[in-house]
């Protein structure tokens, strides 16, 4: 398949994806308490980072393997990795299960800890099924699974929300949704990983993350603190016990990065495989070039609105008791923005080897992080403040990262830095006028809808004008080839 019917079809499971959790947002909040969104954000931030423990990042050395053979012993290795994680969680839940329960800020549910081991298995099975997608150049399977998963979680949370809103129904939800797109997967490219589990080899085991260590050096560290960075104002809210403000904040996580996860998930393994193919080329850095450009541009209009209507958008969409939540969207809105801008260029590191200088940046980044996070609310201050900071935070780190993937790559940095430019213009001009128009309406709904639509159009207008251009470089590319 071609990049753009590649890209087309992520899209579309992408989107479609998106769509369902974000339709059903507004029943969700009326079902469920900010504590049980809260609790689900917890559980999946910490599967999230047993995901990375369980394979080392060593599914992305599938996508990279020159031959099946070599792919197959990364699988069998994965698997192995996998399932001694999963025995070692037993172990710890079974002895310091209730520990844990009373850690998490939420004392009293203690089968959402149980139900990370079978989460640990089905993650695990979908990033081996999506690695080998890639390797085919196949992603609608992926696409049709991420819908799937999304259309099965919303079927059961609104079925537990109708039947009295259980506490752990989310997390309940979320594992149905993720069996369900394991077993699509499963059902595509089984047959490659049954192959690799057949013909099980210590000796090549050891031999293959030898040679791919620099997947267990970097990758891993590197995903590991990434997670726990992202995930930081969840685990440190609720070990504050400010569940509430975690269930805020998870919702508010929702909303802004449906668009950041849907260009990723659209983009990131396409654009991967692109950028193994044109390695050393003069394509390469003009297809990222043209992306970036789409990305900031493209996002802008809708972003700028959130940073300005953000409050009121929440009220009317979730409810009273969710304002807070829209207080929080409006200040993230920039760093939102901008971490849709680095969801998908992050396997230029691994495509040029230099994990080492990406774990480097997100190291240093992700202790400033926490410490912005923890450091307000350990002065006893507001939970906004926090927010504030971690915006600030997020925002810087997001720069750094793109200029350190240039440098990675030897790309232009004097071209980065203008498109960066740019963008922020764009971006501060679009919050000045949206804002003027909300001061002489006086935050009337009516102009914030047509506010809203003509975001929406720009956006719309912008992101076809951009992405006409990135396939017109792909085109060229292919008749090149």
């Amino acid at each position: 398949m071609s990049f753009r019917r590649n890209v087309l079809a992520m899209l579309t499971g992408t989107v479609l994806a998106q769509a369902i959790p974000l339709a059903i947002s507004p029943l969700l909040t009326r079902l469920y308490t900010p504590e049980a969104i809260g609790l689900q954000t917890l559980f999946m931030g910490w599967a999230a980072v047993l995901g990375v423990l369980a394979t080392c990042r060593y599914d992305l050395a599938v996508v990279l393997s020159d031959t099946t053979e070599e792919a197959d012993r990364v699988t069998a290795l994965v698997a192995t990795l996998c399932g001694s994680l999963m025995l070692v969680l037993v172990v710890v839940m079974a002895v310091f299960g209730s520990q844990l329960d009373a850690l998490s800020g939420y004392a009293g549910h203690a089968t959402w800890l149980w139900l990370l081991i079978p989460m640990v298995a089905l993650t695990t099975l979908m990033l081996l099924g999506t690695a080998y997608a890639s390797r085919a150049h196949i992603f609608g399977p992926i696409a049709r699974a991420a819908v799937l998963n999304q259309a099965c979680y919303a079927s059961i949370a609104v079925t537990i929300g109708l039947w009295g809103a259980a506490a752990e129904g989310l997390i309940w939800a979320k594992l149905g949704g993720q069996a369900l797109a394991a077993a699509t997967i499963f059902a595509t490219f089984g047959i490659c990983i049954r192959r690799a589990l057949k013909s099980v080899d210590w000796l090549a085991q050891r031999s293959t993350a030898r040679d791919f260590r620099q997947f267990l050096v970097y990758n891993t560290p590197y995903s590991l603190i990434s997670t726990v960075a992202r995930d930081m104002p969840i685990f440190v809210f609720s070990a504050f016990s400010a569940t509430a403000n975690a269930g805020f904040y998870g919702l508010t996580r929702t909303v802004l990065m449906a668009p950041t996860l849907l260009i990723s998930n659209a983009l990131s393994q396409v654009f991967f495989r692109e950028a193994v193919t044109l390695k050393g080329t003069e394509q390469l850095p003009k297809l990222t070039l043209g992306l970036l450009r789409l990305g900031l541009l493209a996002g802008a209009p809708l972003f700028a609105f959130c940073a300005v209507w953000g409050d009121k958008v929440f009220f009317m969409l979730f409810g009273e008791i969710w304002s807070r939540a829209g207080h929080f969207a409006m200040i993230m809105a920039p760093a939102a923005w901008m971490a849709l801008q680095t969801g998908w260029p992050e396997r230029l590191f691994e495509v040029s080897m230099r994990q080492d200088l990406s774990f480097r940046v997100q190291i240093i980044a992700d202790m400033l992080t926490a410490a912005a996070v923890i450091l307000p609310l350990t002065l006893g201050m507001d939970v906004i403040i926090a927010v504030a900071a971690f915006t600030v935070a997020n925002v810087l780190y997001h720069c750094v990262y793109l200029w350190a993937v240039f440098r990675a790559t030897g790309f232009p940095a004097a071209s980065l830095a203008q498109l960066l430019a740019t963008g922020w213009l764009v971006f501060g001009i679009l919050c000045l006028c949206i804002g003027a128009v909300r001061w002489l309406s006086d935050a009337s709904p009516i102009a914030g809808m047509l506010v809203a639509s003509c975001c929406a159009i720009s956006a719309l207008l912008i992101g076809k004008k951009l992405w006409h251009n990135v396939l017109t470089l792909m085109q060229a590319k292919d008749l090149s080839l």
